[in-house]
Protein backbone atom coordinates (compact mmCIF):
# COMPACT_ATOMS: atom_id res chain seq x y z
CA UNK A 1 0.00 0.00 0.00
CA UNK A 2 1.75 3.67 -1.09
CA UNK A 3 2.08 5.79 1.88
CA UNK A 4 0.50 9.43 1.27
CA UNK A 5 3.09 12.27 0.14
CA UNK A 6 4.07 15.47 1.38
CA UNK A 7 6.14 18.02 0.40
CA UNK A 8 9.81 18.57 2.51
CA UNK A 9 7.20 21.87 4.02
CA UNK A 10 4.91 20.23 4.87
CA UNK A 11 6.63 17.33 6.74
CA UNK A 12 8.68 19.78 9.00
CA UNK A 13 5.41 21.09 9.77
CA UNK A 14 3.90 18.00 10.45
CA UNK A 15 7.31 16.76 12.41
CA UNK A 16 7.52 20.37 14.46
CA UNK A 17 3.87 19.91 15.88
CA UNK A 18 4.11 16.22 16.66
CA UNK A 19 7.43 17.26 18.65
CA UNK A 20 5.95 19.95 20.44
CA UNK A 21 3.09 18.22 21.45
CA UNK A 22 5.61 15.60 23.52
CA UNK A 23 6.45 17.03 27.33
CA UNK A 24 8.75 19.34 28.03
CA UNK A 25 9.55 20.37 24.17
CA UNK A 26 7.12 23.28 23.49
CA UNK A 27 9.51 25.83 22.06
CA UNK A 28 12.78 23.84 22.16
CA UNK A 29 14.97 23.93 18.74
CA UNK A 30 15.39 20.27 17.11
CA UNK A 31 16.97 18.50 14.08
CA UNK A 32 14.01 19.21 12.11
CA UNK A 33 13.98 22.90 13.23
CA UNK A 34 17.80 23.80 11.88
CA UNK A 35 18.31 20.82 9.03
CA UNK A 36 14.71 20.30 8.06
CA UNK A 37 13.83 17.53 5.81
CA UNK A 38 15.80 15.65 3.25
CA UNK A 39 15.44 13.43 0.13
CA UNK A 40 17.42 9.91 0.08
CA UNK A 41 17.01 7.54 -2.61
CA UNK A 42 15.23 4.46 -0.96
CA UNK A 43 14.12 0.85 -2.51
CA UNK A 44 10.22 0.99 -2.71
CA UNK A 45 8.46 0.65 0.60
CA UNK A 46 11.81 2.21 2.33
CA UNK A 47 11.13 6.27 3.70
CA UNK A 48 12.38 8.35 0.95
CA UNK A 49 13.21 11.26 3.35
CA UNK A 50 15.60 11.87 6.39
CA UNK A 51 16.08 14.44 9.18
CA UNK A 52 19.87 15.21 9.20
CA UNK A 53 21.37 15.15 12.56
CA UNK A 54 22.98 18.16 14.30
CA UNK A 55 26.31 17.98 15.85
CA UNK A 56 23.85 18.65 19.56
CA UNK A 57 24.67 14.83 20.04
CA UNK A 58 23.88 15.21 23.82
CA UNK A 59 20.70 16.88 23.03
CA UNK A 60 19.23 13.49 21.33
CA UNK A 61 15.96 12.18 22.52
CA UNK A 62 14.49 9.17 21.66
CA UNK A 63 10.79 10.32 21.99
CA UNK A 64 11.34 12.78 19.24
CA UNK A 65 13.51 10.18 16.88
CA UNK A 66 10.33 8.03 17.66
CA UNK A 67 8.23 10.66 16.57
CA UNK A 68 10.51 11.45 13.38
CA UNK A 69 10.49 7.82 12.39
CA UNK A 70 6.97 7.14 12.61
CA UNK A 71 6.36 10.14 10.55
CA UNK A 72 8.83 8.29 8.01
CA UNK A 73 6.76 5.19 8.08
CA UNK A 74 3.23 7.28 7.50
CA UNK A 75 4.66 9.49 4.82
CA UNK A 76 6.23 9.95 1.58
CA UNK A 77 8.34 13.26 0.45
CA UNK A 78 7.01 14.27 -2.25
CA UNK A 79 9.19 14.18 -5.32
CA UNK A 80 7.38 16.86 -7.86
Amino acid sequence: MAKSTRTARQLREILIERIEALPGMAGQTTDVHTGGVRWVDADPGDPNWYVPRGPQAEDYRLDVARVIQQTRLEFDLDTD
